[in-house]
């Protein structure tokens, strides 16, 4: 079981050719620094659809300040990234296409570097409303809890997909047995974190990485908040994941690595801790 790095690891190495690119397009961003405490990333790919909907949703002011927001565009061969422009919002793109998951971690990158202290996701295609930012946000702001998302479990969920609703309870009920923490949402699409424990987070999924940055985060003793939210259909274009049952193999298997990778490094640093206990009473 390799040992991977934390984001703060990946952060402090400027070795990813995309992850410079992306981080030079921030750089004339925000030469002055960050322009807020908090940042609101939003993954697209060929979201230009929807967008508009999207920004028009975004709370004006969370926790009293107005928010930063990035559209992290993962190499859309529609107009994302020049909409996200026109709306006012910031945005990078990825010179390729890599998968949810890496557009986020650039988010988080981002996040690390420039020195936010909450960062907030929520997807581009509408499924999921901004304006719940602010009661999703709250928890974390207020260091009620480090890790906090909508549950469309605790609110309801409009999509009409019988198999996926009972994926959620399924891996809901999984992954709470594996970090025994109570969760009704593992794949949630408004999630909110203290760039403090994003910092001790393990990312490597490129794709299925919901899952894999709750385990992570739990794992790295991060305390988990929910709240009720709605979750409805896309606003505009079609889903990225993919069949039901191509999805459902694709989950299983980050859940099932992300866990052993987890469970694994929380072991060995376990025993580092006994044995420098050791040599210190020595």
């Amino acid at each position: 079981m390799k040992n991977a790095p934390t984001l703060r690891q990946f952060a402090l190495d400027d070795s990813d050719q995309v992850e410079a690119e992306i981080l030079d397009q921030v750089r004339s961003l925000w030469y002055e620094g960050p322009p807020s405490p908090y940042l609101v990333i939003i993954p697209a790919y060929n979201e230009a659809e929807s967008l508009g909907y999207v920004a028009s949703r975004i709370p004006e002011t969370i926790g009293g300040v107005k928010p930063a927001v990035l559209v992290v565009d993962d190499g859309s061969s529609d107009d994302t990234s020049a909409v996200a422009k026109d709306l006012g919002l910031g945005a990078v793109r990825s010179p390729i296409n890599r998968g949810q998951g890496a557009s986020l971690r650039s988010g988080y990158l981002i996040a690390i570097r420039y020195g936010f202290k909450a960062v907030a996701i929520v997807d581009a295609d509408g499924q999921w409303d901004p304006a719940d930012l602010t009661s999703v946000m709250e928890p974390v702001i207020t260091a009620r809890a480090e890790i906090s998302q909508g549950s469309r479990s605790l609110g309801e969920t409009q999509v009409g997909d019988r198999f996926r609703d009972m994926g959620v309870v399924f891996f809901a009920w999984l992954i709470s047995f594996v970090t025994r923490t109570r969760i009704t949402d593992t794949s949630s699409g408004i999630r909110a974190m203290s760039v403090a424990l994003l910092e001790q987070v393990r990312l490597e999924q490129p794709q299925y990485q919901s899952s894999e940055l709750l385990i992570s985060a739990l794992f790295a003793g991060g305390r988990l908040a929910e709240v009720p939210v709605v979750m409805r259909p896309r606003y505009a274009g079609t889903t990225k994941k993919g069949r039901n049952l191509r999805y459902a193999i694709s989950y299983t298997r980050a859940v099932v690595t992300t866990s052993l990778r987890e469970m694994f490094l929380t072991r060995e640093l376990r025993r580092e801790q006994a044995r420098a206990k050791v040599a210190r009473a020595a």
